[in-house]
């Protein structure tokens, strides 16, 4: 059932970014206006980070998201907390249907901590690039629901230490996530 809910959705998302060049580029057709403010948030995963929407324009956006993680097991905690700021164009299908691209940059540190008789504490910091493709349906004139999917190109550094010993590594990833339920509030 969900694998089969989220091949929907990625429908959606596919066929709301091959449209969007057939459709025609109307900026006049936007549900959206110059200093509105919004709010961005994931309701797939349970909820682990917002961001903040503001319009330049009717089809351009600033998005800055904060998003971060506590766990704990029996013999440790890791704790992440990530930030991104990307530039995001617009596209108004219908007045309740829009589809949106967003490119930016991101960072993100992490802090973990395994028990034991000698413990071992990691640190990792990463930053890079992103680009996001998703699509929104306007329930109400303030809140969307919708899909997006997310590709990020990031460095990586992390560091380690167990009692006496310590070491780092370096490197790049490319990570394809997976497809993620979300919603927006506009005011």
């Amino acid at each position: 059932m969900h694998s089969l809910r989220a091949s929907i959705v990625l429908a959606a998302v596919v066929a709301a970014i091959f449209a969007a060049p057939l459709r025609g580029q109307s900026s006049d057709s936007s549900i959206f206006h110059r200093r509105q403010w919004g709010a961005d948030f994931d309701i797939s995963g349970g909820f682990v980070g917002a961001g903040l929407i503001h319009f330049a324009s009717p089809t351009r956006a600033l998005v800055l998201a904060l998003s971060g993680s506590v766990s704990s097991t029996g013999g440790g905690n890791t704790s992440q907390l990530n930030l991104s700021l990307g530039a995001r164009r617009y596209h108004s299908f219908t007045s309740q249907l829009h589809f949106y691209r967003t490119f930016g940059i991101d960072g993100s540190f992490s802090h973990s901590f395994a028990g034991g008789t000698t413990g071992t504490t990691t640190n990792t910091w990463s930053g890079g690039l992103f680009g996001e493709l998703g699509a929104g349906w306007l329930v109400t004139p303030h809140l969307a629901l919708g899909a997006a999917w997310r590709l990020s190109a990031d460095y990586e550094h992390s560091s380690w230490t167990t009692g006496a010993f310590s070491g780092s590594s370096d490197g790049f990833f490319l990570t394809l996530g997976g497809v993620r339920l979300t919603g927006q509030l506009y005011f």
